[in-house]
């Protein structure tokens, strides 16, 4: 039996409080005052779950800098896209493969899931491409900064966890 314990939620109310502060006061860093937003794992929310953010919030880029991200991320977007395009082609490929009447063609299947293979290799080593001139183009100040914003973070996230997760197990009048 569980039991709702309110003042148990304060700590993480507080918590979501001084994750968000930062994320939506660096909001237009990330965004840039121009409107265009960074392409998808450049925002820090994305899909269905919490990404963290390329650049950690509070970390103050120079127009220098802001100007090279954008071109970073708008690299790696169209790197990316095309990628995607690709991935997909070859899915459309095994699904018609799969579809046929008749005996498969097992060799052509293992041809195309290699295929696939590759082309989320190539997704991965964009990923991590991305990721060095990310860091790259961080001073040392900033990159130390950013280390410590994200150990921060992290720590807050497994906090949050360790408050939101399944009850003690035990009698409910052991409970503190």
């Amino acid at each position: 039996m569980t039991i709702f314990r309110p003042a148990a939620f304060l700590p993480v109310i507080a918590a979501l409080g001084l994750v968000v502060a930062p994320l939506a006061a660096s909001a237009e860093g990330h965004h840039g005052s121009d409107g265009h937003r960074p392409p998808p794992g450049g925002a820090p929310y994305g899909g269905s779950g919490f990404m963290m953010p390329p650049i950690p919030p509070g970390i103050t880029l120079t127009t220098a800098q802001k100007a090279k991200l954008k071109t970073i991320f708008e690299k790696s977007h169209q790197d990316e896209h095309a990628l995607r395009l690709e991935g997909r082609a070859i899915e459309g490929k095994i699904h018609d493969a799969l579809s046929v009447a008749g005996d498969l063609d097992r060799a052509a299947l293992a041809d195309l899931g290699k295929q696939e293979d590759e082309v989320k290799a190539k997704v991965s080593a964009l990923h991590l491409d991305t990721m060095e001139q990310l860091h790259d183009l961080l001073t040392p100040a900033q990159r130390q900064q950013a280390k410590e914003t994200m150990d921060k973070i992290k720590a807050l996230h497994e906090q949050m966890k360790a408050l939101m997760g399944p009850p003690p197990e035990g009698d409910p009048d052991d409970m503190p």
